[in-house]
């Protein structure tokens, strides 16, 4: 896995195999090693491809396609209950301006970015938890550190415990990833970010024995 990983262009194929190869012995090191010591022990986490096949193998999940789906879905129901309530007010002008300067065909995807970005509003928790723009990133659980316009040009870097683990192509990829790391190193859901994640994990069809606040289900029902 190590020297495949070296190469410029890696085969996801091969990572994917030597990761099913060494699943009970890396789940074993990821809980009782650091995140750092975990990449350099498996450098295929670092690829956003592996983290979704590694949550399709263990879940069943498409977690990319499905969190893409469901927050289509519920994207405007988001954008417009966060408006009601004042919040995410930074993030709805940005989305507003991005949206009278791009073409029609881009306007589904910068909602479900907005949607995204202001969903911990909607359960009244702090997005700093969840993602960062243009700040220092100081929470210790898997985070979404975003340079420049979220809904223009900016780099994306999904972080852990201050090491970088991968780069997403965008924030919906991005959020998805960043669910998807939780479950690869078994960490719990941060406090004041609780209910989003468990939002997230619903819109995603993942499924697990940790029990989910009812008002999560209920908002979940209502919104998906």
């Amino acid at each position: 896995m190590k020297e495949e990983c070296k190469k410029v262009h890696p085969n996801i194929t091969i990572l994917k195999d030597k990761m099913k190869r060494t699943t009970h012995e890396r789940m074993e090191f990821i809980q009782s090693h650091s995140t750092r010591e975990s990449l350099l022990e498996f450098p295929a986490l670092n690829q956003i491809s592996i983290i979704f096949s590694e949550i399709e193998e263990r879940y069943k999940v498409d977690l990319d396609k499905m969190l893409l789906h469901g927050l289509g879905r519920a994207a405007g129901k988001i954008i417009e209950q966060v408006s009601k309530k004042k919040q995410g007010t930074n993030i709805l002008s940005e989305y507003e301006m991005a949206l009278g300067e791009a073409c029609e065909e881009t306007h589904k995807g910068l909602k479900i970015c907005a949607a995204a970005l202001m969903l911990p509003h909607l359960f009244n928790e702090n997005p700093d938890k969840l993602y960062v723009i243009d700040k220092v990133p100081r929470a210790p659980t898997p985070l979404l550190v975003v340079d420049g316009n979220p809904f223009g040009d900016c780099s994306i870097t999904l972080t852990m415990d201050g090491v970088s683990i991968a780069h997403p192509d965008d924030i919906t990829m991005g959020i998805a990833a960043l669910l998807g790391t939780y479950f690869i190193f078994g960490v719990k859901y941060a406090q004041n970010i609780k209910k989003t994640l468990a939002f997230l994990q619903i819109a995603s069809g993942i499924t697990s024995q940790e029990k989910i606040n009812p008002t999560v289900v209920r908002m979940a029902n209502a919104l998906l």
